[in-house]
């Protein structure tokens, strides 16, 4: 089978994903969203890498879509899709999963737990809600990714400097309760094709309350109970994601979502393949492969299609 990674600079993940594949007797390219070029035309729509045609290259694309190149990533997937190439997340996914707010109300729309959130229009919207949320508090952007965009404030006086300065800088934001009893740690699941591959705990090493690997945090293996795998399963879920990282603490209350990650990082030391042994890149690409014949049979199957006189329209799904 021929896979491509589309990537965005992700190297030693990339990487263990193309060494997955090869291994696995696949053929395995890498491609960055930087050298891909499109043509848009009811003729012949086209898709180039440099100055290579890839429209009909490859079976499989497995993106790897860092937060700033979201959109234009998104759009060649679905460029893809169009041209009946199997992918394996849909560009729909991972556009909600990028986006903290909406990732947010599709998990209340199940019932799934998470710290109480506010967002308002105005810097002066926030006083209110402040109230509700209560000190300390959170605010994080709504594009935040790995440790970075996310404050902790302990008065009011911070929350509104801190709020009127993302809003003059035109930035999306929300507010969210601090679990304390949390604080510094937190739980990651990998989730591949709706199972729960491994999980690990998070712990900082400096009294920060973020626990991120990227920002220093230590890993150790973690085994989810039955209530927490269910729930990290249906949060996946709640989005479309086939692979995701899902991030939760234990609080007082059980159980609280934070985010789910639509690019997660695997690789490193402190990353969850070293830390639990698991051959998490083996595992998308074992998945990715699962799905092609089934796509290819079932008829785009990672995509809606419309069928009409003027022919085929495709559209996220």
């Amino acid at each position: 089978m021929n896979i491509c990674i589309l990537s965005t600079d992700q190297v030693k993940d990339d990487h263990r994903l193309l060494e997955a594949a090869k291994a696995r007797g696949h053929t395995a390219e890498l491609y960055n969203i930087r050298d891909i070029s499109m043509v848009l035309s009811t003729e012949k729509p086209m898709i180039y890498w440099r100055d290579k045609n890839i429209t009909k290259a490859f079976d499989a694309i497995i993106p790897r879509l860092n937060v700033n190149f979201t959109d234009y990533g998104t759009n060649v997937l679905q460029q893809f899709i169009c041209s009946q190439t199997y992918v394996s997340e849909s560009p729909a996914a991972l556009r909600l999963g990028r986006d903290k707010l909406k990732c947010l109300q599709y998990l209340l729309a199940r019932g799934l737990p998470f710290p109480a959130t506010g967002i308002a229009y105005n810097p002066q919207g926030f006083q209110e809600l402040a109230n509700v949320i209560g000190l300390p508090m959170i605010i994080k952007l709504i594009e935040s990714t790995e440790g970075t965009g996310i404050f902790l404030v302990h008065s009011l006086k911070e929350m509104d400097n801190i709020v009127k300065t993302f809003s003059q800088l035109g930035a999306s934001y929300i507010i969210q309760r601090f679990v304390k009893e949390a604080s510094g740690t937190d739980i990651r699941a990998f989730v591949v094709g709706g199972k729960v591959v491994a999980s690990m705990c998070r712990r900082s090493q400096d009294g920060d309350f973020r626990s991120n690997v990227s920002l220093g945090g230590h890993s150790e293996p973690y085994q989810l109970s039955a209530d927490e795998e269910e729930m990290v399963l249906s949060a996946t879920a709640s989005i479309g994601m086939n692979v995701a990282g899902v991030d939760f603490v234990c609080s007082d209350q059980g159980p609280l979502l934070l985010e789910i990650n639509v690019s997660p990082d695997f690789t490193g030391e402190q990353g969850i393949e070293s830390i639990t042994g698991v051959d998490i890149a083996g595992a998308i690409i074992d998945y990715a492969v699962s799905q092609v014949h089934r796509f290819y049979e079932q008829r785009y199957s990672s995509a809606k299609v419309l069928e009409s006189q003027r022919g085929i329209l495709c559209a996220d799904g």
